[in-house]
């Protein structure tokens, strides 16, 4: 198993991090690198999120929304065949009045063999995505504008 978590400060009261987690959960594409198109999943889909992104089509599926304790987890289908399940969860918890700190981490599941051996090259690839995302996740929240990053992905194609 492969069980993660990288956290980032947000110049923002909780709350408003809260909002956005929550309101524009369907629109990664606005501003994560790497991730070309989301939209909201259709009824008939059993997804609340479908994302095409430079590895793929993901489809996510929210199973646990705590608005108390500001707790988001979704499971994640469309992985490479070796990897059994994936959940990803974020969190926030409040620094001060305008400060959240967010934590997000996926916990992936392999399957036995193959996805043994894989879970090691998909471990280094997580652990470089993952800083990326979360700095194009923080400025999107800061400023309402995708990160420079995302703007040259834009501007790109």
């Amino acid at each position: 198993m492969i069980d993660l978590k990288f956290d980032k400060t947000i110049n923002k009261p909780i709350q408003e991090v809260w909002d956005f987690v929550v309101n524009d959960f369907p629109k990664g594409h606005l501003w994560a690198t790497g991730t070309t198109h989301c939209r909201k999943g259709e009824p008939h889909e059993d997804f609340d999120r479908v994302c095409d992104t430079e590895s793929g089509r993901l489809m996510d599926t929210i199973t646990k929304l705590d608005n108390e304790n500001h707790v988001l987890e979704f499971s994640v289908k469309g992985l490479p065949f070796f990897v059994g399940s994936v959940t990803s969860t974020w969190t926030l918890d409040k620094i001060s009045d305008n400060q959240t700190k967010i934590t997000l981490g996926p916990q992936i599941h392999v399957k036995p063999g193959i996805g043994t051996i894989a879970q090691f090259p998909m471990k280094r690839a997580l652990k470089k995505l993952y800083p990326g995302l979360m700095d194009d996740l923080v400025i999107y929240v800061e400023t309402g504008k995708p990160s420079p990053r995302k703007q040259k992905e834009l501007h790109n194609n």
